[in-house]
């Protein structure tokens, strides 16, 4: 079956049924600016001074956002499964309000004038919403704007006069104007961007990458018609060495889990943080500081992630990785940036040459700490949050405290005027209130719990599949606390190709692939994702988790994750006029020809045809066998490297190297190279 030419993904373009008529990311943020379709007055606050107003001086979005309502304290909170904000009092600690949304929200934040700008993740947009004066009350929808695919975090410059969004498929940074919404810019970025933050100055954005190791920097204050170099962004190498007492490896290890972002706050946003929206109303925290410190220098990005060493790819392992090395094959870091330089200060992972457990292997939310030098960071997997001293080389490695939280804490917020720190758990759908301030160990958090709702997205199977796909140091699952979201981060991949028994293998995307596309593995040895789940967890060195002779198990609650995992929603829009359409309309008709032969394997473009071939890429010395099973190319375009073994950095290379083993482009032009690439960035 052939598909419809459609429109554009992210600046690619688009095949599929049907779909609603909309430019492509840069024409429409054209057109947003424009006003084609958003007003510019829409977006605009109908009720000026009316309502919640933002706490502090943060600008930068999380899963949970604070505002002040009169004395009482509020937590707008993003519930991702119920595809709602939640308004908590977190004084009462009892819900207020909850406030349906358009699509799947991924963070939000609190915007200076008191709106409420949240990212909706699987639409494309990002929707604004203004308190009423009745907390109790849902929020008032103001507008919703276009973005390039899949936005996932905000933030705004110190100035409050522009808004950025980085969007993870799209790989893209948007400025809009914060007051209208309109479009300023849109930069290309590395894959899969995710936290941003503005430097003090609000000259530069800083973006997360979960891929890479690396952070992006972003000039804001360009003209967007100057072509000077300025306008690309700049890249900040956060890989590290190992370094074990005097020992040390020159070897720079690879990372991952790059979602988060912090930055320490300038004297002036101090100050600003500590201000009471309404004068005499706020009191001061009764107890002193548990852990009086210096202040932590201004201008420095803290990026909490993982390093990995996925091994020697020429030598077959016994696992994945190096499961003998001294230091963890991943291994948890705060990577220190100073911003004014552009460079890291954290060069080393150090080691003692001990194993430790319960480390944080997925950090995903992170928040400085203004009043104690100190840098708060949750972790899922072992459902912590954990206070690190900001001030060091390598603040990982200087945990001061920790509390245990409620499943899946995705999100932190501080409120320096109570001295409480507030998690947003998506899998427990729980709050939990810390008082920072409080001395005593053996003080138990607040936690605002809510019912699982009856239309949530997740089901309740799914849900404990969730779990378990992001739980850290289970020996069932894997013998050095690694996690399956360790190597599949939001069901991806980490762009990374690891030693196996059976040879160098590329880790593959799983969100949105797993239904329907047996057989698993790339060698195709496994007929359903039961076994291939077993056999993973037996060569991760896990115990594996045990059969339920009369029920469903864990392995079937992990199955049913997997299945039901969304992949990217790429826009579909018309586009049959523009080059890229047509491209990709020639592209197409390249993919289904005899000639290339690409369709007699990856049938209907996104489809296999179920089989193992040897298209003689074998590595004598490192492989086990030469036949390898036809992957999908769904959601190609985002899952570079290329191969098994990921030898192809770019779909460009991968097209320009056929042999005729598999299919046959050598004879192709130039131009339909391109077009032939084009098409594939469709799927």
């Amino acid at each position: 079956m052939r598909l419809a030419l459609v429109g554009v993904v992210g600046g690619a373009l688009l095949v599929g049924g049907c779909g609603g008529a909309r430019p492509d990311p840069v024409q429409r943020a054209a057109s947003v600016a424009a006003g084609a379709r958003v007003p510019v007055a829409a977006c605009a606050r109908r009720h000026p001074g009316v309502g919640a107003t933002r706490v502090g001086a943060l600008r930068q979005s999380g899963t949970v956002a604070l505002a002040r309502a009169g004395a009482a304290g509020i937590a707008y909170v993003a519930d991702e499964d119920a595809a709602l904000v939640r308004t908590i009092d977190v004084d009462a600690g009892v819900e207020r309000a909850r406030t349906p949304l358009a699509g799947t929200p991924s963070q939000l934040m609190v915007l200076a004038d008191g709106r409420l700008a949240v990212a909706l993740r699987d639409k494309n947009q990002v929707q604004v919403l203004e308190p009423t004066a009745d907390v109790a009350a849902p929020l008032a929808h103001l507008c919703r704007v276009d973005v390039p695919d899949e936005p996932v975090a905000l933030a705004a410059t110190p100035d409050d006069a522009r808004l950025l969004v980085s969007s993870a498929w799209a790989r893209r940074l948007t400025v809009l104007d914060a007051a209208s919404l309109a479009a300023r810019r849109s930069i290309e970025l590395p894959r899969e961007p995710r936290a941003v933050v503005a430097d003090d100055d609000g000259k530069r954005a800083f973006v997360a990458h979960v891929v890479g190791a690396r952070m992006s920097v972003v000039d804001l204050d360009v003209d967007p018609v100057d072509a000077g170099a300025k306008r690309d962004p700049r890249s900040i190498d956060l890989r590290a060495r190992k370094v074990v007492g005097e020992s040390r490896d020159d070897k720079m290890r690879e990372g991952c889990q790059g979602f988060a972002l912090a930055k320490s706050v300038s004297g002036k946003e101090a100050a600003e943080a500590e201000r009471p929206a309404v004068a005499g109303t706020i009191p001061a925290p009764a107890a002193p500081r548990a852990v009086p410190q210096a202040a932590t220098p201004s201008g420095r990005v803290f990026a909490p992630m993982v390093t990995v060493e996925p091994g020697d790819v020429a030598v077959r392992s016994s696992g994945y990785g190096n499961p003998v090395d001294v230091v963890p094959t991943e291994a948890p870091i705060v990577s220190v940036v100073d911003a004014a330089a552009e460079r890291t200060l954290t060069r080393a992972v150090l080691s003692d040459g001990a194993r430790h457990t319960d480390e944080c292997l997925l950090p995903r939310a992170a928040a400085f700490h203004g009043g104690s030098g100190t840098l708060l960071v949750t972790c899922l997997g072992n459902d912590t949050l954990v206070e690190l001293d900001a001030r060091g080389a390598d603040p990982s490695r200087l945990e001061r405290r920790r509390w245990k939280v409620s499943a899946g804490p995705t999100g932190v917020a501080i409120d320096p005027l109570r001295d409480r720190a507030v998690v947003w758990s998506q899998f427990d759908r729980a709050l939990t209130v810390i008082d920072l301030a409080s001395t005593r160990v053996t003080d138990t958090p607040t936690r605002v719990s809510f019912a699982r709702d009856a239309d949530s997205n997740v089901a309740p199977l799914a849900a404990w599949g969730r779990e378990l796909f992001h739980r850290t140091d289970d020996r069932r699952i894997s013998g050095d606390g690694r996690a399956c979201a360790s190597c599949h981060p939001d069901g991806r991949e980490d762009a990374l190709t690891w030693s196996t028994p059976d040879g160098p293998r590329q880790t593959i995307m799983l969100a949105g692939r797993t239904r329907d596309s047996a057989p698993y593995s790339w060698l195709g040895a496994h007929a359903d994702l039961k076994t291939h789940i077993r056999t993973t967890f037996r060569r991760l060195g896990g115990g594996g988790l045990p059969d339920a002779e009369a029920s469903l198990d864990e392995t079937d609650a992990l199955v049913a994750y997997l299945e039901s995992m969304p992949g990217p929603s790429p826009s579909r829009i018309e586009g049959q006029a523009s080059d890229r359409a047509r491209l990709a309309h020639r592209g197409q008709e390249l993919f289904f020809a005899d000639a290339q032969a690409c369709a007699s394997c990856h049938l209907s473009g996104t489809g296999t045809d179920a089989s193992a071939h040897d298209v003689g890429s074998r590595a004598p010395s490192a492989e086990t066998r030469a036949t390898f099973d036809t992957p999908s190319l769904r959601f190609v375009s985002g899952t570079a490297p290329y191969f098994h073994d990921g030898r192809y950095a770019t779909l460009d290379a991968l097209l320009a190297s056929g042999d005729g083993k598999m299919g046959h482009t050598l004879h192709l032009s130039r131009e339909d190279v391109v077009a032939l690439r084009t098409y594939l960035e469709t799927l």
